[in-house]
């Protein structure tokens, strides 16, 4: 266990989504109030920093179970949420907790110590409040090359997507996989992402679903993170419990 702080390793100025709805899972599909366009673009919310620590912080450890117990200094927080203000996750009886209080908000934890290329990241999280929205890990995110984020969702699907940014506070994401699984619970579920090679093996409940091989976007290395996202009906809430972070 390590301890943290919200201070923002690497917040972004702005950040926004667009996605394709003829591409992404019904769950993504933006709500019926964003302007219409070719790509329905969402506006960007921008999390007020906390102060930094004036204490010098020990390096950020690589291999590390975090039960979300005190301070969180090695993780950052950002958002896409249509606009709508989110004061952001908070620590509450050990368990980092995402409260969306408003449709169409992709929120996001990243651990802001070194980069992976292999790496395997679980999680146990908790859905507290509602049935209509997703949650997920990420690995290999990059700002400038995109990342992979895995998401399961109350209808017992889950994805395995591609995101990155088109410009400056703009992202899209695109589906890689998509299927499902009656290993998805209703409540706490324990997920896992394996990034090795090219390979990319989500884990359900203990459970190895269907490795991908992906060739098509090909990302090498970059941070890990989780994530939380509310769709149409709110609000949603997920407290996630913990996260284990391992080098294969």
């Amino acid at each position: 266990m390590i301890r943290k702080s919200f201070a923002l390793f690497f917040l972004m100025l702005v950040v926004a989504a667009c996605s394709s709805t003829t591409a992404l899972p019904p769950q993504l599909t933006p709500t019926s109030n964003v302007t219409p366009t070719t790509e329905p673009s969402l506006t960007p919310s921008v999390v007020p920093p906390t102060p930094a620590p004036t204490a010098t912080l020990a390096p950020a450890p690589r291999d590390f179970t975090e039960e979300f117990n005190g301070s969180l200094p090695y993780w950052a927080f950002m958002q896409v949420d249509n606009g709508n203000p989110f004061p952001g996750p908070s620590v509450e009886a050990g368990a980092l907790v995402f409260d969306l209080p408003a449709s169409n908000q992709w929120a996001y934890a990243l651990y802001g110590g070194p980069d992976y290329a292999d790496v395997r990241v679980d999680a146990k999280v908790e859905v507290r409040a509602g049935n209509d929205g997703a949650v997920g890990i990420v690995c290999r995110y990059s700002e400038r090359n995109g990342w992979y984020e895995f998401n399961i969702y109350a209808d017992q699907t889950y994805t395995i997507l591609f995101g990155h940014w088109l410009t400056q506070g703009v992202a899209r994401y695109m589906p890689v996989f998509k299927s499902s699984s009656s290993k998805i619970q209703s409540g706490t579920n324990e997920i896992g992402l394996l990034c090795q090679g090219n390979v990319l093996t989500p884990f359900i409940n203990g459970v190895q679903m269907r490795q991908w091989d992906e060739q098509k976007y090909g990302l090498q290395q970059g941070k890990i993170g989780i994530s939380a996202s509310s769709f149409q009906s709110v609000p949603f809430t997920a407290a996630f419990d913990w996260v284990k972070v391992s080098e294969p």
